[in-house]
């Protein structure tokens, strides 16, 4: 068992859940509200291609499957919530350690190679969400921001890549 299969009801819901809050995440650190319309639109235009070289897995596509990440409202509010960071609740931290709870529940779970899969693919939305815009309009800026790859290095860490 390799997909939904292999998880209980909520563990499913956290496991399909990942992808958005990584989007949102990834978003939200730069805390700049300009770029976020932009950023949903890459995460909803990935998840529509639905990492082509990865939906033969099974719990790809069974997330493609059982998830609307249509839903621009739910990215948009994560959003907002992840740059309530200062505030002290800490969503940025919550996320992380929301991604290491799902990568050892994934790793527990599911083969060496769906979960090898699934975390990739958690990590392909992060870099499609960090690079829908040049973080400057000077010609050697970087697609991605210092910040953003701060925290997909962390995702990284936190799925056990």
């Amino acid at each position: 068992m390799d997909g939904r299969d292999a998880f209980e009801p909520e563990e499913w819901q956290a496991v399909c859940r990942l992808p958005l809050l990584t989007a949102a995440l990834i978003s939200a650190v730069d805390y700049s509200s300009i770029s976020e319309e932009r950023e949903y639109r890459a995460f909803s235009a990935f998840i529509q291609r639905a990492g082509e070289k990865r939906k033969r897995a099974g719990i790809v596509a069974d997330i493609l499957n059982d998830t609307d990440f249509g839903e621009r409202e739910a990215f948009l509010d994560l959003c907002l919530s992840v740059t309530g960071a200062l505030s002290g609740d800490n969503p940025i931290e919550k996320a992380i350690n929301d991604a290491k709870k799902t990568g050892r529940l994934v790793d527990t779970k599911l083969s060496k190679k769906a979960a090898k899969s699934y975390k990739e693919f958690v990590l392909d939305v992060a870099l499609a969400v960090a690079r829908a815009h040049k973080e400057s309009l000077m010609p050697f800026a970087g697609p991605v921001s210092r910040v953003e790859d701060f925290h997909i290095r962390r995702l990284a860490q936190a799925l056990g890549i």
